[in-house]
């Protein structure tokens, strides 16, 4: 069975997800239709075919790395083409139960898993009306977030975003249909079948959860994935883990809503090698990084949000201080005997992964390199401005290599300085909206 032992290690196999059109095009462009705020004023006008050209270079980047690729719209091809009509009816009733229409099993294509029943709008002369997909399925570029492989199997996520609550089920098909995937991966659990009577979603995204190595994992819990989500993605991974070697799972807070540039822990922190640690500066509070305190970034949002006020532009509640105080904030929970049972907490997550020794102390590298000066106010506005472009959302492929995007010059430079190499992928229309990371789900991958 393939299982996933670290962030840093060497990955030997990968989903990934083109999604390019359904992302950008297909669908009509008004607020509401999404619920990214962002979609439209950066998506509709984009150049589709520059796009699609430069997603095109993540599979290449990977098997250039001897990493075995599956990309999700050929794995679904496949299986639909081999599968018998049961198979199809089974695969329309789990993908469209609880919906008031389904396409029948044998007109079933890729089309509908990807974009709904009907696949296409169009106008119904009999009815004088247009008729709408029912939902769009798989509109986004990440798998990362929708499934998450750990030490002991696959997770398949519950998603927190409306519009996304459809993509577990469709992903979770190729995990059950394609024969490599269901020979070599097992679901352990999916979190969309949590048990009733739960007072909170049980939302668990990829994108908050990082297998730090064979012992650890860390779950951000915020605007996406919510506390209870992550105690009953923590119960289930500790009974799976017949063996006990997984002995912390750490939940970390993350600025909640509707702080979006900070909505999952892989836009704060990644491992591109081991002990070692690219993050956002000015969201730990770590002895560490007393030279990024958080203190300054709370004191600009503060002078941000005043301003504002006086010239009788108020900014929205999304870059409210109050949001980040804290965090980045840890608790760490261990096998208890009626559940995960809390062992500790720490002011943040790279406090607690230094004290264990999962980190070097000299082995931070911040997005943004190093500032100048105290208090360094430039610095954080370039730290700002390169996180929002994906700089912390690298991917690494084996310890030392990662792939990042082009655009982040300081933080690829720093990298570099830290004896990191760097593969740089062409981002000027993918990035600020997801990067290598989120782009990525890591099937097999080695210990650091």
């Amino acid at each position: 069975m393939w299982t996933v032992s670290s962030e840093s290690g060497t990955l030997r196999a990968v989903l990934v997800q083109e999604s390019i059109e359904e992302f950008w095009e297909k669908k009509f462009p008004f607020a509401g239709i999404e619920s990214n705020t962002h979609l439209l004023a950066r998506c509709p006008h984009s150049d589709i075919d520059g796009g699609r050209e430069q997603w095109g270079r993540l599979p290449r980047m990977l098997e250039e790395e001897g990493v075995r690729v599956f990309e999700l719209a050929e794995v679904l091809e496949k299986v639909l083409d081999g599968a018998t009509v049961g198979e199809r009816r089974s695969i329309v009733g789990e993908v469209w139960e609880g919906m008031p229409a389904a396409p029948a099993p044998e007109e079933l294509t890729v089309g509908h898993l990807f974009r709904g029943f009907p696949s296409t709008p169009f106008f119904d002369e009999a009815l004088d009306r247009v008729v709408l997909p029912d939902f769009q399925r798989v509109g986004w570029p990440y798998p990362r977030d929708t499934s998450f492989t750990t030490q002991v199997g696959t997770v398949i996520c519950n998603m927190r975003r409306y519009s996304r609550r459809f993509e577990p089920r469709v992903v979770k098909i190729a995990y059950e249909y394609d024969p490599v995937l269901s020979e070599k991966t097992e679901i352990v659990y999916d979190a969309n079948e949590a048990s009733d009577g739960l007072s909170e979603p049980p939302c668990i995204e990829g994108g908050d959860t990082q297998i730090v190595d064979e012992e650890t994992t860390a779950v951000g819990i915020g605007q996406r994935s919510t506390h209870t989500g992550f105690m009953e993605a923590a119960k289930k991974l500790f009974e799976r883990d017949a063996d006990g070697g997984l002995r912390y799972i750490c939940a970390v807070r993350l600025p909640d809503l509707p702080a979006l540039d900070y909505m999952h822990l892989d836009v704060v922190i990644n491992y591109p090698d081991r002990g070692r640690a690219l993050v956002m500066p000015y969201v730990f509070d770590c002895g560490e990084m007393e030279d990024v305190p958080k203190r300054l970034l709370l004191k600009a949002l503060e002078a941000l949000r005043a301003q504002g006020e006086r010239d009788g532009r108020p900014l929205g509640p999304l870059v409210h201080p109050d949001a980040f105080k804290e965090a980045g904030a840890c608790s760490v929970y261990g096998r208890g005997d009626d559940g995960p049972k809390l062992v500790g907490r720490w002011s943040s997550l790279v406090n607690f992964l230094i004290e264990e020794e999962k980190l070097e102390p000299d082995g931070l590298i911040y997005v943004g390199g190093r500032p100048e000066k105290e208090n360094d106010v430039e610095h954080l506005m370039l730290a700002l401005m390169e996180q929002a472009r994906g700089a912390t959302n690298v991917v690494t492929v084996k310890p030392g290599v990662v792939i990042a995007y082009e655009r982040n010059h300081a933080t690829n430079d720093e990298l570099r300085e830290n004896g990191i190499r760097v593969k740089e992928w062409k981002d000027s229309y993918l990035d600020m909206l997801g990067g290598p990371h989120c782009s990525t789900s890591p099937l097999s991958r080695d210990p650091a």
